[in-house]
């Protein structure tokens, strides 16, 4: 970096820093500023899950889940309708004349866009995609399309015949947590949270779109599973900086591998301990949700879960078990204020190339996009949470098309920030400032020049990022 741009940032730095001093109404950076940054960011614990569930929210059947039917021939023969109500012309409900969208096909074209690299083309030659390809490696050596919800899948499996025969003693559930904490941190996780499992986040039945084979909890998963472990994996802030070119692809190929590594690692911990325990990623049920549950962040305008000083930049995965603890031991669901911020920002929306993130002021208790009065085009939402909901349909769509996965929203979120300080300080502010205020943070994230998208500079940079020499 040139001794210009160093100074470019450290003056825009400044400015940043003035701007936070006035968000934080005249708390600026005292002695103690360390201390209270860390205690707002940590967030308000809350008695109950923090976003309103309807009394009639049911689990969600995995066969509704958009990649599960993506995968599947079969649902596809049994479901030919899903096909034809969304548009290839237009990315939204069909209209008359308009082509409808497959989504078997434009799967198989997004699984094998690295054959077309085009090495004129910034962001998407064979070095990018060779990268992608080699970041996806260790997931499909030890559980093969778990990305895509597929279930029992190799050391995510579900064979419980390595379970130690004794329970080692835990004193108390004191020592649990702080075990399998301890655990989490070994395996590489930059967080993690344990709570009580809950039904209306798993899958009920769970399917298997390799075989096209249904499952029940009851009948066919090996035990009743008391708690869940989530944990977070972060992602490379300059690969995703590229979004949504091939490097962002990349890092979140990293994240499922890295989830696969924790997951199994810490399923085969427990069971080391005589407890019986089934790693999982995108199968067994909803990761936001859990993600939620366990005091890890919140759920965004995105649909993402947003993780304070890590934004929306994580992969999550969880481990069911049988291990339990005492009411006070599991970790609660916080309050970080990134919903109301959410309510006042949307530059998430507005980065969207699919145009499929919500663009309401307020979040709702069903889909509210185009086509969403009619419930064959709506199959794969699950109405009864208050949130923002996306028409995921248009993502897919954008995905295929791109060749490679998006992470435009995530790249463009005000909450995507390197780690430095004064951002720290203005998350901490977040949990009692907002609406004009959460609007200036917006346009000052714009000013500074953070969170663009399709930005070759970006691709340059990210290659350029892991070399300590001399460009010039």
């Amino acid at each position: 970096m040139s001794e210009q741009d160093k100074q470019g940032i450290d003056e825009k730095r400044r400015q940043l820093l003035k701007l936070s001093a006035g968000t934080v109404a005249g708390v600026g950076v005292v002695a103690g500023a360390g201390s209270w940054i860390k205690h707002k960011v940590e967030g308000v614990e809350q008695d109950q899950f923090p976003v309103e569930v309807s009394e009639d929210h049911r689990s969600m059947d995995q066969r509704d889940v958009l990649l599960t039917f993506a995968c599947s021939k079969a649902l596809a023969e049994q479901h030919p309708d899903r096909n034809q109500n969304f548009s290839e012309d237009t990315g939204g409900p069909i209209a008359a004349g308009e082509k409808p969208f497959n989504f078997q096909h434009h799967l198989v074209n997004y699984r094998t866009a690295h054959t077309r690299a085009d090495n004129d083309k910034v962001g998407y030659t064979q070095l990018d995609y060779a990268l992608e390809g080699a970041c996806w490696e260790v997931m499909n050596q030890l559980a093969p399309r778990q990305a895509a919800g597929v279930p029992n899948s190799g050391i995510l499996g579900w064979d419980q015949s390595d379970v130690a025969s004794h329970k080692y003693p835990f004193k108390d559930s004191v020592e649990k947590v702080s075990a399998i904490k301890t655990a989490a941190k070994t395996f590489g996780a930059a967080r993690v949270g344990i709570c009580r499992r809950d039904k209306r986040w798993d899958y009920d039945p769970l399917y298997d779109a390799t075989q096209n084979k249904v499952m029940t909890w009851e009948e066919d998963f090996p035990f009743e599973p008391k708690s869940v472990i989530v944990m977070l994996v972060d992602m490379d802030y300059e690969a995703m900086a590229t979004a949504p070119m091939i490097p962002a692809s990349s890092t979140a190929a990293m994240g499922y591998s890295m989830n696969t590594v924790l997951a199994g690692s810490m399923a085969k911990f427990l069971r080391n301990l005589g407890y019986q325990a089934v790693g999982s990623g995108n199968d067994l049920g909803n990761s936001v949700a859990y993600g939620i549950a366990a005091g890890l962040g919140e759920g965004a305008r995105n649909g993402t879960l947003i993780a304070p000083t890590l934004g929306p930049r994580v992969r999550i995965c969880k481990v069911y078990t049988d291990l339990e603890l005492d009411d006070a031991a599991y970790d609660k669901p916080r309050d970080f204020g990134i919903m109301t911020f959410c309510e006042n920002c949307k530059r998430c929306a507005e980065s969207c190339p699919s145009g499929a993130i919500s663009m309401d002021d307020k979040p709702s208790m069903g889909p509210t996009y185009p086509g969403s009065d009619d419930p064959g085009y709506t199959w794969h939402g699950q109405s009864g949470m208050r949130k923002f909901y996306s028409d995921s349909k248009k993502c897919f769509k954008f995905w295929s098309d791109n060749g490679g996965d998006c992470g435009a929203c995530i790249t463009a979120c005000p909450w995507n920030k390197p780690d430095f300080w004064h951002h720290r300080l203005i998350d901490a502010s977040n949990t009692f400032t907002g609406g004009a205020v959460h609007t200036m943070m917006k346009q000052a994230d714009i000013l500074f020049g953070y969170g663009n998208i399709n930005d070759e500079k970006a691709v340059i940079k990210f290659w350029r990022s892991g070399f300590d020499g001399d460009f010039t």
